[in-house]
Order: structure tokens, then C-alpha cells, then sequence
């Protein structure tokens, strides 16, 4: 099976390279950085670019305040768009983000799936999440969790920095950025309604309902998204390290609510989100509970932004944000978690364009933390004896763009002072080109993961700072044809002193910061884009070789380390639960106008993990927990797509996920006793949509 597979990937690569070959382009005569915004707009009217011409040239903002061609963006940059999300039936973001290559998802503790990034865990604020602009990071661990929670049938497209971010947007971006950017007034034009059903083998894996509005007259746009549902995290049978079971079927609950309301009127706009997540669970920590347990997510967003434009060369951004967040709340336990936090955040941004080749944006930007302990209990307190807490951020951050005819030359850098941890500086320096069909990109960065407030009140005798990473990256991208291109990219990342989350011998939970760890690999990606369809195929691989932590933390070995529960490695090349070889394929094939196939496929190499005792306790009354090795897993989904089902705008998808029955298992990436979570069985999923455009004709 494994060799036909192979197969397959290789001819679904030999394939697109031969439709490709038939339409090579002459060499082109346009370099799309040095025209204006203007200009690139009008270039579709025109029809010199090739479908994905203008996706591989479309400007996007998250690697740089400044837009930007991904290819000659700042930082190594992935864009999914709402083409490939509807096409791929994506279930979830996990599905979605499972495109991109070196993001992969592990077990964290209370049924909660957390981010991987390049072989790195990555859970514990070490990626922001925006949605629309929102800081989705819960302010307390830094947290964002996965599975049935976000609505990917709001969105417009992703785009992804995989790699540092933390001269832009602070202590959440160290390893990556993940911005969402749903469907706007315009882009919806009326009402859209989705509703999906998936069934596993045992019982319902989701059963969700999204419905969206939106218009745009004249110079006042609105939309308004909701999206609510049930899910199951699995219908399979959860094992702990201690040999003890429970059914997942039922007590595995993913039920998500979120609204979105988004208005803008000429250059003011005010974005407000409730994201609500509840989720059951049985396996806590290590020893799973007796009972199913809930553990609540809520989080409430607001933004009032202004873009003026003071002149043709300077524009000027005031923004305010507010964010509210409960998360990890266990209403119904006694003695229960029950914290909230409130984020105020005032920023302002400018940018001034000294000429089309010279442009510089700076600012500057104050948050204040809020917390408050909610139970009455007078034993639960924050770390100044009090029930309150709060923590403030000043910083200040600048960037310079200088593009020439040989390279374009980026230098930026952030400065944060913070009231606890005092003050933290992270630079960048950037060289990119986009030369006819060629695109390099040289870039070193510094970036931070600062604490959170639950990594400052939880933090051991010797105390706690930001951990701070060096990266050094270089991309290699050749478009083939006008309709293929392939980039290859090389990375060094290394983190020191990590904030790590270890147990006590008095089984208290602790922080602190441990040694060095990170990671170097490469990832190469392989796309065409033609009238048939399209093909993406990309292959990573990371190492841990050089980077390991003096006391071996997120480390598997094969024996006992002795400080207890703080593990990251396996054999000092590999980090736990991450593979280090990975193979996407994602592609989408229009067998006619209205009706396409879409094969995915992903390959895993092998994985270890912590799972049962070896032992019941060493001498000190530690569990002594067994090293397992993962056998490689390919996970293959299939989706049919119909579209104008009827009639314009009906749309039926029907697929099956984990085509092979792999029931793949999230496994903890660190050493903390939590046995490997199982995800889903085979799925069978059925999507109905209706898009009603203002104006449209709805006949056939």
C-alpha cells in the first residue's frame, strides 16, 4: 500500500508537470513589485497574468505592515485561499492549516489540540492566531485550541508566516502567524448558508450550521457571520497511562458559537467577535476522571480602527482593541479553575512613502492586562495575595523598505517594555528579489514568546523571562511555466531558554526556563495551477540535531528522565509527537464546469510518544512511562464537489476522511504523563451550501 502510494504522489507530480509544459510562457515583461497598488488592480483587466500568476503575485500585509507580493515578502509566507478550502471539504482549521507545510498538531492536556510549527510545539503562545485583525491567543497560557471550532466556510484566505513575526506583532508570534481573513460585505453580496454533517464510525463527528450576510453601498460595507454546531474529538477509546479507558463517543464534545460583525464606513471600521468553545472531556492530565468534565473557551473582541490619509505619501492608523477571555473554566467542579482577563490595547501605525522604492512604517502600541479570580474560595489567589492582578506593555516598532532593480532591503525591529519582565528588543533584517521567473529571500530574525500571566503566577523559586529565538531562513523560488512554480526553503531556529511547564514533586504545576531547544530543516513546495485544476504538493523535514535542551526537555529517550514530567526528545534528532518527514498532496481535478474531484493525501514518518507505565513507581514514588514509536500513517481524504446544484449558488460536497482507517492519535509533545489522544475514525461528511448574490439570477 505504502509503494502505491508513493506512486500515486509521483505520478500526480509528473502529471501536472506535463499539462504545464504545453503552456510555457515568454519571459515576463513586468515586475509586478514596482507598480503601484493601482496598477496591479488593473492588471485584471487586461489578462496577462495567469490564474496563478495572480495568486503567487497577490499583495498580502501579514509578514510586513507594508503589502507585499508573497514572493518578495519578508518572511516565508503561505497562502490558502477560499478556492482550495472549498474545494479541499475542509472539516476544520486543522484540515485547513494540515495544507501547509511544517504545521502539525499535538495533545496538550484536558482534550485540548494544540499547533505544532516546523517540528516545534508551539501550543503555549508561540503562534498568533488572528481572525480578521483579533488577537484569538486567550491571554492566561497563550493558548489557541483546535478541532470544530472555527468556521472555515466564513473565510477568504489565510495567510501564514512560518517563521518569526515578533517584530510586527509582539511576544505571540515566535514561531508563526496564522491570519484569517473572512468574507467581507462585498465579498458576500447577500446571504451564504452552509450546513455540514459528518458521521463516524460510531457516532457524529460534527454537525454544524454557518449563515453569513453581507453588502457593500457605496462607502459603507457590513457582514455578519454565525456559526454554531456539535462535534465528537473521537469516537475511539482513550487509554492513560495507568491502563484505565473511557469511551470517547459522547464525552468528547467540540461545540462551538461564534459571531462575527464587521462594519466600515470610508476609513473608520469596527470589528466585534464572540467566540464561544465547549468542550467535554474525561482524561485530564495523566490519570483520566471518573466523570465527563466540561472546559469552557469564551472570548469577546472589539476593534475601532481609522485609516487617514493625511496625504498620497503618509497614511496615519489609530486603532483601540478589547478582548475579554475565560478560558479553561470548569464550571461544574468544585475547587475548579475560574479566572478571566481583560486586554486593552491602543496602537498607532504610520506610513510614509518617501518614493514608490522608499517606505517606512513606525508606531507604537500600550496593552494592559487585567485579571480576576472569580471563585469565592479565599484559598485561590494571584501571586500578590489578591484577587486581582494586572500587568502593562509599552513598544514600539519601526520597519524600512528600500526596493532596488538587484534586491529589496528590509530592516525592522520592536522594542517592548513590560512592568514585569522589563524589556526585550527583537530585530529583523531582510534581503528579497523577484527576478523574472526567479525569487530569493534572505532573512535573519530575532523573536520572543513572552510570558503569560498563568507562566508569571505559576513560575518555580528561580523565576521566569521571555524565551527569545534566533532564525535564519533563505527561500529559492523558480516559476516553471506561467502556470507551475517550485520554492524550496532552509531554516536554522534556536530558542533559548524556553518556558517550559513541568510538575513539582508535590505534584504543583511550574514554570520555568530550561536550557536551549529548536529545530533546522527544509520545505519544498511544488504547485500547478491549470484549467483542469490544480496540484500542490510540498514535502518538510526538521531536525533537532544541535539543538537539544540541557535537560532534555520536549525530548524523547529511550530512558527515564529523571526530571520528572519536563521532557521535549527522540534520540536527539526529533521532537515528540512531530514527525520529521512529512509529504502533502492537496489537488482538485474539474471533471466538468460544475463537478470536481479532489484527492488529499498526507504522509507522516514515524512518531514517539509517552504512553503506558512500565512500571507502577520508581523509588521516589515517580511513574516510569514507556517510549513508543508511531508507524508512519498516511491519511488520505477524498471530496466531490458539485456546484449550481439545481440552481445558481446550491452547492453539494460529499467526502470521506481517513480513507485508510489510520485513526491517527495527537500525542503530547512533551513528557507530562498524558498518554496519545485518539482523533477520528473514517469520517464520511456530507456539506449542502447556498450563496444568494444581491441581484444574482437564481435560475439554472
Amino acid at each position: 500500500m505504502k509503494y502505491f502510494l508513493s506512486i500515486i504522489i509521483f505520478l500526480f507530480f509528473l502529471l501536472g508537470r506535463t499539462f504545464s509544459q504545453a503552456n510555457i510562457a515568454p519571459k515576463d515583461t513586468l515586475d509586478y513589485y514596482d507598480l503601484s497598488l493601482e496598477q496591479l488592480l488593473s492588471l485584471k483587466a487586461h489578462g496577462v497574468s495567469s490564474e496563478l500568476e495572480a495568486l503567487i503575485n497577490q499583495l498580502i500585509s501579514v509578514a510586513s505592515k507594508k503589502p507585499l507580493s508573497a514572493r518578495e515578502s519578508p518572511s516565508i509566507v503561505s497562502l490558502i485561499t477560499a478556492e482550495e478550502i472549498r474545494n479541499s471539504g475542509a472539516r476544520d482549521l486543522v484540515d485547513v492549516l494540515r495544507l501547509v507545510p511544517g504545521i502539525d498538531f499535538g495533545m496538550d492536556v484536558y482534550g485540548v489540540v494544540g499547533i505544532g510549527m516546523r517540528g516545534n510545539w508551539a501550543h503555549e503562545g508561540k503562534v498568533l492566531l488572528l481572525l480578521d485583525g483579533q488577537e484569538m491567543n486567550e491571554v492566561m497560557y497563550g493558548n489557541n485550541e483546535f478541532g470544530n471550532h472555527f468556521a472555515v466556510d466564513q473565510i477568504k484566505k489565510i495567510e501564514i508566516i512560518r517563521g518569526p513575526g515578533s517584530a510586527i506583532y509582539g511576544g505571540f508570534a515566535e514561531y508563526g502567524v496564522v491570519n484569517i481573513i473572512t468574507k467581507s460585505g462585498e465579498d458576500l453580496n447577500g446571504v451564504a448558508v452552509t450546513g455540514t454533517y459528518g458521521q463516524m464510525e460510531k457516532t457524529f463527528a460534527r454537525r454544524n450550521l454557518n449563515i453569513s450576510a453581507g453588502k457593500k453601498i457605496k462607502n459603507t460595507e457590513i457582514s455578519l457571520s454565525a456559526f454554531t454546531g456539535q462535534g465528537n474529538r473521537s469516537d475511539q477509546t482513550y487509554t492513560d497511562i495507568y491502563g484505565s479507558s473511557y469511551d470517547m463517543a459522547g464525552n468528547s464534545k467540540l461545540n462551538p458559537t461564534n459571531i462575527n460583525l464587521g462594519i466600515s464606513h470610508k476609513g473608520l471600521s469596527f470589528r466585534g467577535i464572540i467566540d464561544k468553545y465547549n468542550t467535554t472531556t474525561q482524561d485530564a492530565y495523566d490519570a483520566i476522571n471518573t466523570y465527563s468534565s466540561k472546559e469552557n473557551f469564551d472570548s469577546y473582541f472589539g476593534e475601532l480602527k481609522y485609516i487617514y490619509k493625511a496625504s498620497d505619501k503618509l497614511t496615519i492608523t489609530p486603532r483601540f482593541n478589547f478582548k475579554r477571555q475565560q478560558p479553561w473554566a470548569e464550571p461544574d467542579s468544585s475547587g475548579s479553575y475560574l479566572r478571566r482577563v481583560d486586554r486593552y490595547r491602543g496602537n498607532l501605525t504610520a506610513s510614509y512613502n518617501f518614493s514608490r522604492r522608499i517606505n517606512v512604517v513606525a508606531g507604537g502600541e500600550f496593552f494592559s492586562d487585567y485579571a480576576r479570580e472569580l471563585l469565592s474560595d479565599t484559598s485561590n489567589h494571584f501571586s500578590n495575595d489578591q484577587k486581582n492582578i494586572s500587568y502593562q506593555n509599552y513598544a514600539f516598532f519601526a520597519q524600512g523598505l528600500i526596493k532596488q532593480r538587484l534586491v529589496n532591503f528590509i530592516v525592522g525591529a520592536r522594542y517592548d517594555q513590560n512592568n514585569f519582565y522589563g524589556s526585550a528588543f527583537v530585530p529583523r533584517v531582510g534581503l528579497t528579489k523577484k527576478i523574472n521567473r526567479f525569487n530569493f529571500k534572505l532573512l535573519l530574525s530575532n523573536s520572543l514568546r513572552a510570558p503569560a500571566i498563568e507562566n508569571i503566577e505559576q513560575k518555580d523559586s528561580t523565576g521566569i523571562k521571555p524565551e527569545k529565538t534566533n532564525v535564519i531562513e533563505m527561500e529559492l523560488g523558480y516559476q516553471l511555466t506561467r502556470n507551475s512554480i517550485i520554492t524550496a526553503n532552509f531554516y536554522d531556529i534556536t530558542t533559548k531558554d524556553p518556558i517550559i511547564y513541568y510538575v513539582t514533586p508535590s505534584s504543583e504545576d511550574a514554570y520555568h526556563n530550561y536550557g536551549k531547544t529548536g529545530s533546522r530543516g527544509v520545505e519544498v513546495e511544488y504547485r500547478v495551477k491549470e484549467k483542469w485544476g490544480y496540484v500542490n504538493l510540498n514535502y518538510s523535514f526538521y531536525t533537532t540535531a544541535g539543538k537539544n535542551l540541557t535537560d532534555s526537555s520536549y525530548m524523547a529517550f529511550d530512558q527515564y528522565n529523571t526530571l520528572l514530567n519536563k521532557g521535549y526528545a527522540v534520540h536527539s534528532d526529533i521532537h515528540l509527537a512531530f514527525p520529521s518527514h512529512r509529504i502533502n498532496l492537496s489537488s482538485s481535478f474539474k471533471l466538468t464546469e460544475k463537478l470536481s474531484i479532489n484527492p488529499f493525501l498526507l504522509f507522516l514518518s514515524k512518531r514517539y510518544g509517552y504512553t503506558t507505565a512500565s512500571a507502577p513507581i520508581d523509588t521516589l514514588g515517580h511513574v516510569i512511562r514507556n517510549l513508543k514509536a508511531f508507524d508512519p500513517a498516511w491519511l488520505v481524504n477524498i471530496f466531490i464537489n458539485y456546484n449550481n446544484l439545481f440552481i445558481k449558488g446550491l452547492c453539494m460536497g460529499v467526502g470521506v476522511y481517513d480513507v485508510l482507517n489510520e485513526k491517527y492519535q495527537f500525542i503530547q509533545p512533551y513528557n507530562s504523563g498524558h498518554a496519545p489522544l485518539p482523533g477520528p475514525s473514517r469520517e464520511f461528511i456530507v456539506k449542502l451550501c447556498y450563496e444568494f448574490k444581491s441581484g444574482a439570477k437564481t435560475n439554472k
